[in-house]
């Protein structure tokens, strides 16, 4: 980049004159034209219309005309229904979308309290059929295996009036969504709203049958993990049924414990979580450990602080209660280092995981199993990445279709990745991902009975969105 031929500040005060242009139709979402592209050539709206029907009556639109359109405008980050109003006053949008109209905040409203259960099931199905046709594109060395990392979350409310909302474990009015999510592609399989009251693990087996089964199809292995909440001899069995493993954290029982911990001292082998390999910069040189202040201030006010200064594993068989065979159990043993007030204590601590993974060691089953810790990143993004569990209406079916909307638009951002955009963009947050791929200011016009987004060539990312569009060309989806 140039550097500046005047003195003083780089930032220049200049006079700004501020003007409407009525020479085109110009967006700030240029970047939509990819997620549409996508759309068409997989066949999604013919899909959902096909299947989901909602509407007695066409007056003009039709269910994939709604469904799109909530997925749209949590693409390029609306965060409730109202925000739909951008998108409808913008020519530049509905020539996009070959549309003169387009549904109205209100109407997109009473669309999503039409859905049932039984509706958001025919959405799921439709979904899986086009996951399918992406999966199948992926080169075989994407589809050796596939993982299934299982988790719930408390999504509170405000409204004293929401309908499904109840008081969860943790005393707070909310509600409490169900995600099933792919490893691999960071992709969303099922998001499935709850009242605040279930627990963690109901409705699971439901939810994860029908999705084994599609992995089944495309992926050579298929491995389900999850946290203590899931542990239930019915989920393991749903896995056997499939052939599919499992790795399942367990909860800490007394007599799980105490079979550890009769276990020989001979048993126990050394566990290393992360590598011990000293971090380098780019010239190679080592990098500096930096202090660790939390420690020391917490030392210095006589606070409790804890350590893990060692860690073991070993393994046992084990037959949960109600189960014919026995299982294998990978156990860490934690050796956990107190101080408090110039006092240190020590004792340790067991985590338990229950797997049909057989033929891994020991430590490989640990750090396959909480590498699922990473779906943290998944949920953090669906509530502020992409707003889907913003809740937006007053019932508990009409936001789970709501979320369902926002499952679709985040599958169109994983499906792009995978197929046309750099592959390090799968794992972007929302935020980088819109400003790089999305939030593209575009001109949009009709030339020979085609749609064609011209894009701002002063884009950082414009040459691999273009490279993108000729990858979704050559792919010939249709």
């Amino acid at each position: 980049m140039p550097f500046p031929d005047h003195p003083g500040p780089v930032f220049r005060t200049r006079r700004v004159r501020i003007k409407a242009d009525l020479r085109g139709k110009t967006t700030a979402y240029g970047g939509l034209a990819l997620a549409h592209k996508l759309v068409s050539w997989l066949g999604l709206a013919e899909a959902i219309d096909s299947e989901l029907t909602l509407l007695k009556l066409n007056l003009p639109y039709h269910e994939s005309d709604h469904v799109l359109t909530h997925v749209y405008n949590v693409f390029v980050g609306g965060e409730c229904i109202e925000d739909i109003a951008s998108l409808q006053n913008s020519e530049a949008f509905r020539t996009l979308m070959g549309a003169c109209r387009v549904p109205d905040p209100t109407t997109a409203g009473d669309f999503l309290r039409r859905f049932t259960t039984h509706h958001l099931g025919v959405v799921d199905g439709v979904l899986d059929e086009q996951r399918a046709k992406v999966w199948k594109r992926l080169p075989r060395s994407r589809r050796r295996q596939a993982t299934v990392d299982l988790d719930s979350s408390i999504k509170p409310v405000y409204g004293e009036c929401k309908m499904g909302a109840a008081f969860s474990y943790k005393k707070t009015w909310s509600y409490h969504p169900l995600l099933i999510s792919l490893a691999e592609t960071n992709e969303p399989l099922r998001l499935i709203n709850r009242p605040g009251n279930a627990a963690s693990a109901e409705g699971v087996e439901e939810a994860l049958d029908p999705v084994l089964g599609r992995l089944k199809e495309s992926f050579k292995k298929v491995l389900v993990r999850g946290d203590s909440a899931f542990y239930r001899r019915e989920l393991i069995e749903l896995c056997l049924a499939h052939g599919a493993e499992f790795a399942l954290v367990m909860r800490a029982s007394a007599n799980i414990v105490a079979a550890a911990q009769a276990l020989p001292e001979a048993r126990w082998q050394p566990f290393v979580t992360h590598s011990e390999e000293p971090r380098r910069n780019e010239s190679g040189r080592c990098r500096r450990r930096r202090l660790r202040l939390r420690r020391v201030k917490a030392r210095r006010r006589g606070y409790r602080t804890l350590s893990t200064t060692a860690e073991w594993v070993a393994e046992m068989r084990y037959r949960p209660t109600g189960m014919r065979e026995d299982f294998r159990v990978v156990i860490k043993r934690q050796l956990i280092r107190e101080e408090k007030q110039a006092e240190m204590f020590e004792r340790y601590e067991y985590r338990f995981i229950i797997t049909s993974l057989e033929e891994r060691s020991a430590g490989d089953v640990v750090r396959v199993a909480y590498k699922r810790c990473a779906q943290e990143n998944t949920i953090e993004q669906l509530k502020n990445g992409i707003a889907a569990m913003r809740m937006p209406t007053g019932e508990l079916v009409a936001n789970g279709a709501f979320m369902t909307a926002a499952l679709i638009a985040w599958s169109l951002k994983s499906w792009l990745t995978l197929l046309a955009l750099p592959a390090e963009a799968l794992g972007w947050e929302w935020k980088r991902f819109r400003q790089s791929f999305v939030h593209v200011a575009a001109k949009i016009t009709m030339q020979a009975r085609q749609v064609v987004a011209r894009l701002a060539s002063s884009h950082r990312f414009t040459t691999q969105m273009l490279a993108a569009s000729e990858r979704l060309d050559a792919l010939g989806f249709g």
